[in-house]
């Protein structure tokens, strides 16, 4: 299977676009998308939605051609991204790039962040389970905060941001 850089890589030659473009189209600097590419720097979710709306690709496809499988094991997943500054690592809990949805598992450390509010897919839904701890979750202009059990349903092009939070005890 090849590393996201060469999916993006070779993703980007496929739709002759320069390294220019997607960098000027997803804004992200030219220098970081070369990086990614070469796999000398770890994106973070953000970016690579970012490189997937560049490139006109649904944001599963930018982690390869897996075969496609029904069921995916706890015991066989694989991290997709882990990014030490956000503290987040991502699953993907589906196989297969060509699904209609891809669901992703975030597993936030302590303190874990996205950073500033991100950008949206270009189409699409979105949903989010908080299985436990608590988050500060902001949403286009609005703010929630969710706790464990608490849900949310989105529409995906609107910009997200996720703070983890821990819950003091009374």
């Amino acid at each position: 299977m090849n590393s996201i850089g060469e999916v993006i890589r070779n993703t980007r030659k496929q739709k002759k676009l320069t390294l220019k473009e997607v960098a000027q189209t997803g804004s992200i600097s030219l220098s970081f998308l070369s990086e990614i590419e070469r796999d000398k720097a770890n994106p973070s979710i953000s970016v690579l939605k970012r490189i997937a709306n560049a490139l006109n690709v649904n944001f599963t496809d930018l982690f390869g051609e897996k075969e496609h499988s029904v069921v995916v094991r706890r015991n066989e997943r694989k991290p997709l991204v882990h990014s030490e500054g956000s503290r987040i690592t991502w699953f993907s809990l589906s196989e297969g790039s060509k699904n209609k949805m891809g669901p992703l598992m975030g597993v936030l450390e302590e303190g874990a962040t996205s950073g500033d509010i991100g950008v949206g897919h270009s189409e699409g839904e979105e949903f989010l389970y908080v299985q436990s701890g608590g988050l500060e979750f902001v949403l286009g202009n609005d703010r929630y905060t969710l706790e464990e059990g608490d849900s949310i349903y989105f529409d995906a092009r609107t910009p997200i941001a996720i703070r983890m939070y821990r819950k003091e005890k009374p």
